[in-house]
């Protein structure tokens, strides 16, 4: 591929990221307007209620000027920063166009809010950020690249949205409001946004698979040094870790034995660490097993020990939920004596809770639980050898129990040991078995393995609800144009000069003219037009004509008026004899108009205009009383349950059924279920699901790592 058509693939990205963002735009102005609302009417400071209420409003009535401004400047940006990657990709902060040499203090607090919100939302969509970083470094044939330098990191939307909006909105005082407010929930939902420029990158044959992915990020080093700024998660909690440093290191009184490099526990090798287990006694180098660095770990005899018991099938009772890790606390008495330190002891027990945290997962089958018990010997040789297992979540053991634990939820009980998840889980666990000894690369060898059999079946899955996707697209589409329609009557009928009976026939009927006209839109923008054109003529016709010229001109529009009206109404096929009616009743006010010889007095129209100003104020009291609806704690969860994850939903007759989320629409109005395969696809609206949930029919399955959440109980029950 030549440097030409490299820098092409890069650019086609840019129109990709513009399109799905313009798409969550109306999405994330309706957060941030609730926002808005939420502190106008919450805030004790009268300026900034007043500020944000305004904003608020401006934001409603100008939405569309809104999405107009951050589509342009997304574009913008993102042009700006492939320009700058293909020229050199050296580090840079998005900065204003003016000199910060000299800035006020709202200036610098506006950059830390934004840096802030940033690594808050680089931490949520990390895997698909290092993903595309991998994957644009080897596009461009260039060094690794970190967040800093991706065209598509946050800081761009994030800084493209601020730009927007500063010219959206020229009450200055409100830029840093509208900063002050914004969160990573109220925010667009970039994980759907990068993973299609990964996809976009994978049809282009740019690391297709898994294992390049995983072949690459070996390649350029650990996941930490690979995504600088970001990680999957946040480092560990550190009183999480200093409790259980306390666990580990603590000596049978109960004072602790955390490593100290004094002179009889020095490493062998000069250029090892400092993490060598105090009570092991080295007089004799031969019995020693070291890391990588050449540090002592554990005695050699007793990890012979381990490597003798390791092929040994280990049973585990299904039934029983808790203490099953009886293997692991059966060595401390059964292994040979004087070969066990007291940090080896304190380790054994440490992970055997993890496991009895695994056990007792009701989410993790039976069956597999089975399997995944089987690797608690090479699972303890790995975190004996380096006991950063308990601190670090991409230890290479530790990531592979969390993959297992995971993958494991989604195995379909009913296809038994024939699904071919449970064939690929047993075939690693017999890999590990088998070939494990003191090669930490093999446990993530085999998750790589895992995770690439998890990829494949999830793209076989894609394909399988290609057809539900596009029903559910056509189903929101309808519905948005339903939403539009709705608002483009409620607009004119909200002024409260629009007379009852062409009130009632806009709401009932010419609205659905209107969904009709907003759906063919793209192929069809003279259409809706048109249809606007026609409504706007109809309001105007039966309004009071204050001069002769005026009724002359309804005379004159009348003809094609009429015609226009039923040519449409026919396109929706209104025979009902309430057609007649109205039809009968317009043309009365119209005749009424037409006939009137004399001038309305201004007294009459100063009436009329009074009128008119007090139904407007009803219908906006209404509007207003409706919009301060809260919405409750499941319209939020519902708002930020992603893709991937799996749920268990009670029938009606009680029994629970497990599907995954396997699509959510870019308006996040539609949900499309499946099994792993992507079989026994059902979609559901928003609504109907948050009262599933509200119901308690449906429970999400926590899918944070397994080892995370056992430390934590593990703390806990030490707390209590």
């Amino acid at each position: 591929m030549s440097q030409s058509s490299r820098t092409v693939i890069l650019q086609s990205l840019i129109p990709i990221a513009t399109s799905l963002t313009a798409t969550q735009l109306e999405g994330f102005s309706l957060r941030l307007g609730e926002a808005l609302f939420r502190l106008s009417d919450q805030s004790v400071r009268p300026e900034e209620a007043n500020i944000s209420f305004h904003s608020y409003n401006h934001l409603k009535k100008n939405s569309a000027a809104f999405y107009r401004l951050a589509s342009g400047k997304l574009s913008t940006l993102f042009a700006q920063e492939v320009k700058l990657l293909e020229k050199g990709h050296k580090p840079r902060q998005l900065e204003d166009d003016t000199s910060l040499t000299l800035v006020t203090f709202d200036e610098m607090e506006n950059k830390v809010l934004l840096e802030t919100l940033s690594q808050s939302i680089e931490l949520e969509n990390a895997d698909e950020l290092v993903k595309l970083n991998l994957r644009i470094s080897h596009l461009l044939k260039i060094d690794q690249i970190n967040v800093k330098h991706n065209p598509f990191r946050p800081e761009v939307f994030l800084k493209a949205i601020y730009k927007a909006w500063c010219e959206f909105e020229p009450v200055a005082d409100s830029h840093h409001l509208v900063l002050r407010i914004l969160k990573p929930e109220i925010f667009l939902q970039l994980n759907p946004v990068l993973r299609e420029l990964n996809n976009a990158l994978i049809e282009r044959g740019i690391l297709p698979k898994a294992s390049d992915l995983y072949r690459v990020n070996k390649h350029h080093g650990s996941h930490a040094s690979m995504s600088s700024t970001v990680s999957k998660k946040p480092p560990v909690d550190p009183f999480i870790e200093s409790k259980i440093k306390g666990i580990l290191y603590a000596n049978q009184d109960g004072t602790s034995s955390a490593p100290n490099p004094s002179p009889q526990n020095r490493p062998l090798s000069t250029d090892a660490a400092t993490m060598v287990d105090p009570n092991f006694n080295i007089g004799e180098s031969t019995n020693v097993v070291l890391d990588s660095k050449g540090t002592i770990t554990i005695g050699r005899e007793f990890f012979e020990y381990l490597t003798g018991i390791q092929g040994r099938p280990i049973q585990i009772d299904p039934n029983n939920n808790t203490n099953n890790a009886t293997t692991l606390r059966g060595i401390v008495e059964q292994a040979p004596q004087n070969t066990i330190s007291q940090i080896d002891t304190n380790t054994i027990g440490l992970l055997a809770k993890i496991f009895d945290y695994v056990f007792s997962d009701p989410h993790i089958p039976p069956d597999l639980k089975s399997l995944i018990g089987q690797l608690q010997i090479p699972t303890l040789k790995a975190a004996l050898i380096d006991r950063e297992f308990f601190f670090k979540q991409t230890h290479p053991a530790r990531v592979l129990i969390d993959t297992l634990a995971k993958s494991s939820v989604t195995w379909n009980p009913d296809k038994g040991v024939d699904d071919p998840l449970y064939k690929m889980i047993a075939k690693t666990v017999e890999r590990v078995q088998k070939e494990f000894d003191q090669q930490l690369e093999l446990f993530s060898d085999v998750a790589a393995d895992l995770t690439q059999f998890l990829d494949e079946e999830e793209k076989q899955s894609e394909k399988e609800i290609e057809e539900p996707i596009a029903q559910a697209i056509q189903q929101e589409k309808i519905r948005q144009a339903r939403e539009l329609a709705v608002n483009d009557v409620a607009t004119r009928t909200d002024s409260g000069e629009v007379a009852g009976f062409i009130e009632s026939f806009l709401e009932q009927q010419w609205v659905n003219i209107l969904v009709l006209a907003h759906t063919v839109k793209e192929q069809k923008p003279q259409a809706l037009e048109r249809t606007l054109k026609t409504m706007d003529d109809l309001i105007w016709s039966v309004k009071p004509k204050n001069s002769v010229e005026e009724r002359h001109e309804l005379v004159n529009k009348l003809p094609s008026l009429l015609s226009s009206l039923n040519t449409w109404l026919n396109a929706i096929k209104w025979e009902d004899p309430s057609r007649v009616i109205f039809f009968s009743k317009l043309a009365e006010r119209h005749a009424s108009l037409a006939r009137a010889h004399m001038e309305i007095s201004t007294r009459r129209q100063v009436e009329i205009a009074v009128n008119v100003a007090q139904k407007a104020s009803e219908k906006s009291l209404k509007k207003n009383k409706n919009d301060q609806t809260m919405p409750d704690q499941f319209v939020f969860f519902i708002d930020q349950i992603q893709r991937g994850s799996w749920f268990d939903f009670t029938r009606n007759n009680g029994s629970v059924v497990r599907f995954k989320l396997a699509w959510v629409s870019p308006r996040r109005t539609r949900f499309i279920f499946t099994n792993r395969q992507g079989h026994d696809a059902f979609s559901i609206s928003s609504e109907e699901l948050i009262d599933i949930f509200r119901t308690g029919k449906a429970q999400m399955i926590n899918d944070e790592p397994v080892v995370d959440r056992a430390l934590q109980a593990v703390v806990e029950e030490k707390a209590g």
